[in-house]
């Protein structure tokens, strides 16, 4: 859309509005003023009919000297009669209706009606109120209604005063008033039709002038636009496109429209001319640049190779040491598990073997377990580095993931004089994951808990479900494991999960271990979409929360099963339910 058109859309936007809120400014200054106008004509209709009955009240001892006649009835034209007749030639004659009520009138023609009847309410309950008025329907056309109080004075008390039920002059009983008592009340009804046709008339005029000065405005601010602002910037997108075609001897004449135009065309001309210096000694310039660039261009290439020959070079060195690993881990393995088992079979068959011999055995089955962990640890560590490691997916029950882990775990806490318990909370669901890895993940940290805690201490193994938050966070059951061990400071709880590294050297001395487990609890925990965090502070124990999602990973190479090469549990020799 161009800038004139937005223009001349806001303007109009903003007359259409000042149209509106002048129509309705109109409209209710309009109406306030035929309520006014009509409320001063009734009020004055009301006193000249009100003046009428007080002329008659005023000379109504006149009139009954000659309303007798022979017979001494009253046939006299008293206040009443004469009023009553007023009103009704002045409705004949007019549009406007005129009537004199009361709640309990003498003439049944004197009966209210309910805007009659709740104007008398209102003067009964109000006797300082001079008059009530309102806009409202009226035999199905709107009209203006005016009522007016009377009260009575002491002329009035004459036909209608005390004491109540007497007859007066015309044999009607007396009503019983009293001086400034509320008598009736002079009802005014108001046609609107030419008032309403007056305001329609005037509301159109203020349309109608408002409509020529917004064709007005739009034209002269559509001219102004054109001379100002769009002719002037047509001549400086002509520039721009000749500078764009490679013109640079391209120069605007100077504008009269505005300064603002005449220092945009300043800036223009001077913008061209820096640009044809410029352009004249580019090209030497980009000869020059074009030469370094090739210069350095050599340099990289020659920092790639140098790089790809070091890269390759760590590879070498990373699939070396990964394989040495692998190895040295399987070569080991293999006495170590004849080690073990002729330690069970000989602790079985000397049954008469002194306390030393005893002790001995049990320190070879022990160190002999100890190393067959760190074996593990390190070739299943090696076998991750390497990739080789994949997720064989089923449907697991947690239940029986910590009841192979308590039945490994619990006899180990029991020979440390340490309370181990678990815990599987009734909600937990079966979930998508590696059987064998999370029961490897869970022996990890139940038996990191039971080596870190002193005698007496607790292990405490939970598993408890927790739904999906409002954050993203799919399902997850968590699998925690708590202790009253030694802690871990918090300076050292990330560092805790990398390879190889234990907290300090004073407990590298003191416990046993490679510093992989955590490693591998970390890679097991990610390879099935979850996590593993830490709380803990120094020498208040620790707890470990591994979140694993129920409906499994989310990476389909993640999800792949095992190659049957790769299938070996990572045990090899134990029974599974003592793998670490």
């Amino acid at each position: 859309m161009k800038l004139k058109t937005k223009f001349l859309c806001l303007i109009a936007v903003l007359l259409a509005v000042s149209l509106g809120a002048n129509l309705v400014w109109t409209s209710a200054n309009k109406h306030a003023q035929m309520e006014n106008e009509l409320r001063e004509q009734a009020r004055a209709l009301a006193q000249q009919m009100d003046a009428v009955w007080e002329f008659m009240v005023a000379n109504q001892d006149r009139l009954a000297q000659v309303a007798f006649t022979e017979d001494g009835v009253y046939q006299g034209l008293h206040c009443a009669i004469a009023g009553r007749i007023i009103g009704q030639s002045f409705t004949m004659h007019s549009d406007y209706t005129t009537r004199f009520v009361n709640f309990n009138p003498r003439n049944k023609a004197g009966e209210p009606d309910g805007y009659e009847a709740a104007a008398l309410s209102a003067f009964h309950g109000d006797a300082s109120r001079a008059d009530y008025y309102g806009f409202t329907d009226y035999e199905g056309h709107q009209v203006f209604r005016y009522v007016a109080p009377m009260t009575i004075d002491e002329a009035c008390l004459q036909c209608h005063g005390e004491p109540a039920g007497e007859l007066d002059v015309t044999g009607t009983p007396k009503e019983g008033w009293k001086m400034g008592d509320i008598g009736g009340a002079i009802s005014i009804i108001m046609p609107l039709d030419v008032y309403q046709a007056n305001e329609r008339d005037s509301i159109a005029q203020d349309v109608l002038f408002f409509a020529v000065m917004l064709a007005v405005c739009l034209v002269v601010v559509y001219v102004a636009l054109t001379y100002l602002v769009t002719r002037p910037l047509g001549k400086i997108r002509s520039g721009v496109d000749e500078v764009s075609e490679g013109n640079l001897d391209v120069r605007l004449s100077y504008s009269e429209s505005s300064q603002e135009m005449s220092s945009l065309t300043t800036a223009f001309n001077d913008m061209a001319h820096e640009l044809a210096d410029v352009y004249a000694g580019l090209e030497d310039e980009v000869a020059d640049r074009t030469a370094q660039l090739q210069q350095a261009n050599e340099v990289l290439e020659q920092q790639r190779r140098q790089l790809e020959a070091v890269n390759a070079q760590l590879v070498d060195e990373n699939q070396y040491k990964s394989d040495f690993l692998s190895m040295v881990s399987h070569e080991l393995r293999t006495p170590l598990t004849s080690i073990v088992a002729f330690a069970d079979l000989l602790s079985k068959h000397r049954a008469g073997a002194d306390e030393n011999e005893a002790k001995a055995l049990a320190g070879i089955e022990a160190n002999s377990q100890a190393l067959m962990l760190m074996i593990n640890d390190i070739l299943e560590m090696s076998r991750l580095d390497a990739g080789r490691v994949k997720l064989s997916l089923e449907v697991v029950d947690i239940g029986d993931v910590v009841g192979i882990v308590r039945a490994t775990v619990g006899p180990l806490a029991a020979k440390e004089h340490l309370e181990f318990t678990s815990e599987v909370a009734p909600d937990v669901p079966l979930v998508r994951g590696d059987f064998d890895k999370l029961v490897h993940v869970l022996q990890n940290l139940c038996g990191n808990a039971v080596k870190f805690t002193p005698d007496g201490g607790a292990v405490h193994l939970k598993a408890a479900f927790h739904p999906a938050s409002s954050k993203g966070i799919p399902d997850e059951v968590w699998l925690t494991v708590a202790d009253s061990g030694i802690g871990i400071d918090s300076a050292d709880q990330e560092r805790i999960f990398e390879k190889f590294v234990q907290v300090d050297s004073s407990s590298t001395r003191r416990y046993n271990g490679t510093g992989l487990g955590l490693a591998i609890v970390r890679e097991y925990a990610e390879m099935h979409g979850g996590s593993v965090s830490v709380e803990s502070e120094l020498g208040q124990g620790a707890s470990f929360v591994v979140r694993i999602p129920v409906s499994g990973p989310v990476s389909r190479e993640a999800a792949e099963k095992d190659d049957k090469s790769d299938s070996e549990p990572s045990g090899e020799g134990l029974p599974k339910g003592e793998q670490s």
